[in-house]
């Protein structure tokens, strides 16, 4: 949404610069006469195509989903707002393949209690991640608890990594368990 929100802001600035006219939805070669030098003819700029989605980068209507088979664990992702219903995106982190932080938090104890286990989870783990209909393999590196005040857990590296959180211990909130894969 931001990216085509991105590109009708970039093609509407373009537009009032050069003075294009657009009308029936399309770039007329008009340029508007009070931007036009008296004794040069219009000019006309070229009209591309949007450019063509790619295979690689996925179907963004496809559900998202988690599978760790240490843990005997598949699921749906669900937005930040469902974290109710299993596993959710953590707002504002990456998504896998974008080369930053993804985060992915769920409950321990109550509603649909995913991350149960989380606390098995060990070094050489594999979870996969289908994301906009493609597989992103990741290997567990490292578990740690954190407090629950830390509010950088999931902070940009410079490089893309998995976190899989949890409240801990269990019936608590007071601190996170952090499970750290990084991609295959």
């Amino acid at each position: 949404m931001r990216r085509v929100a991105l590109l009708l802001a970039t093609a509407l600035v373009f537009g009032a610069v050069a003075g294009v006219v657009v009308h029936g939805g399309t770039a007329g070669d008009e340029v508007a006469p009070s931007s036009r030098p008296a004794a040069s003819k219009p000019s006309r700029l070229p009209v591309h195509p949007p450019p063509r989605r790619v295979a690689s980068q996925g179907t963004p209507g496809a559900p998202s989903s988690l599978q760790i088979e240490r843990l005997h664990l598949k699921s749906r992702i669900f937005p930040s707002s469902q974290l109710d219903s299993g596993p959710a995106w953590w707002p504002i982190t990456g998504r896998p393949g974008g080369g930053d932080t993804v985060a992915v938090a769920g409950h321990r104890t109550t509603h649909t209690r995913p991350f149960y286990f989380l606390e098995r989870l060990r070094r050489g783990d594999r979870v996969l991640v289908t994301y906009r209909g493609r597989s992103f393999r990741y290997r567990v590196v490292r578990s740690r608890v954190l407090s629950s005040a830390n509010l950088h857990i999931a902070d940009a590296v410079g490089h893309e990594r998995l976190l899989l959180t949890a409240c801990t211990p269990r019936g608590s909130a007071q601190f996170r368990l952090v499970v750290e894969a990084l991609p295959e």
